[in-house]
């Protein structure tokens, strides 16, 4: 099975050598650049220090506004990959048996159907297994340097640098299969399985990832800028996790209303010492994030829900393949 199975899709692992080589090419000579501005403008030690300084925070601001926005267009890129790479070859696995006629001599031989696709589907599963975790150490050799500053909770960047890409692709993969046993069609199969892959993937991503954990909350001092609507709060510096959102709060630890908001924001805004008028209100900043050491734990959950969801649609397609009529 082994031999039949490389003859099967030596192809497809061609495809995943060159996408993985091509990967490298496009991501290897800018993460050199990254790392390069990196060390010039001083990033390491202001992270190791402290990111609150004037020359500090114009260092940061003028590296992340030099590589971040391109970091994470170049992952958005390749956002959909997992979905592709799982559906293509998933489809293909019955779609093309079924179009082609060759179930017909394959199912007839000595080794029996069942054993035959799963046999196929475990070296086939191990081999995508192998292309996603070489794609996700490309991407978290290339972000790294932005990850230090902007964080791992980032889209571009929890998405593709860990566990999670290899649970993407083998949900997707496992929905081909589905699919292709079902529709017996390669290419409406493909579509189907990506179509499925992504009305699962956009509501764990901008929904239910966040609630993996009870996010904690933290009290600083506001400033300013921070007023009138900051786009990131440090939570630990060097340490950067995950807002999820930040309100004003009075001595009491009520929030203050959007025209509270609104109207402090008119009188602060024309004096001399903003900040120190701010703190002598008595007011704080409360930031709710989740904390940049949940990563790992984060990235297995997602991985063991893609994973799970991988092993029942794979469950249900031997179960149908069982019971269907030679």
């Amino acid at each position: 099975m082994i031999w039949f199975t490389w003859r099967m899709h030596r192809a497809q692992v061609y495809v995943g050598l060159a996408l993985v080589a091509l990967v490298m090419a496009v991501f290897l000579p800018y993460g050199e650049a990254v790392r390069g501005s990196y060390a010039s403008h001083g990033v390491a030690a202001c992270l190791a220090t402290d990111t609150g300084g004037d020359r500090c925070q114009t260092a940061l601001q003028a590296f992340m506004a030099q590589f971040n926005e391109v970091a994470n267009h170049l992952s958005t890129w390749f956002s959909p990959l997992p979905g592709l790479i799982g559906a293509i070859v998933g489809a293909g696995l019955l779609g093309r048996e079924y179009e082609q006629g060759t179930w017909r001599l394959a199912w007839t031989q000595s080794v029996p159907r069942v054993r035959w696709f799963t046999q196929r589907i475990a070296l086939v599963g191990a081999g995508i297994v192998v292309v996603c975790a070489a794609l996700s150490l490309v991407f978290r050799w290339f972000r790294a340097p932005v990850d230090d500053v902007s964080g791992r909770f980032a889209p571009g960047a929890f998405d593709l640098e860990g566990l999670s890409l290899i649970g993407y692709t083998l949900y997707a993969f496992a929905l081909g299969v589905l699919a292709g046993l079902l529709l017996r069609r390669t290419v409406p199969a493909i579509v189907v399985a990506f179509a499925g892959f992504m009305a699962v993937r956009m509501p764990v991503e901008f929904w239910l990832r966040q609630r993996y954990q009870a996010p904690v909350s933290r009290l600083s001092a506001p400033t300013l800028h921070q007023t009138v609507g900051p786009s990131a709060v440090p939570v630990t510096p060097g340490k950067p996790g995950w807002t999820l959102g930040y309100d004003l709060v009075d001595a009491s630890g009520r929030t203050l209303s959007n025209a509270q908001q609104a109207a402090l924001q008119d009188r602060t805004q024309a004096m001399h010492d903003p900040d120190a008028y701010l703190r002598s209100l008595g007011l704080q900043l409360k930031t709710v994030y989740q904390p940049a050491s949940r990563f790992w734990t984060f990235q297995l959950t997602e991985f063991s829900i893609f994973a799970g969801l991988a092993l029942v649609l794979l469950a249900v397609a031997v179960h149908r393949l069982r019971r269907r009529c030679i």
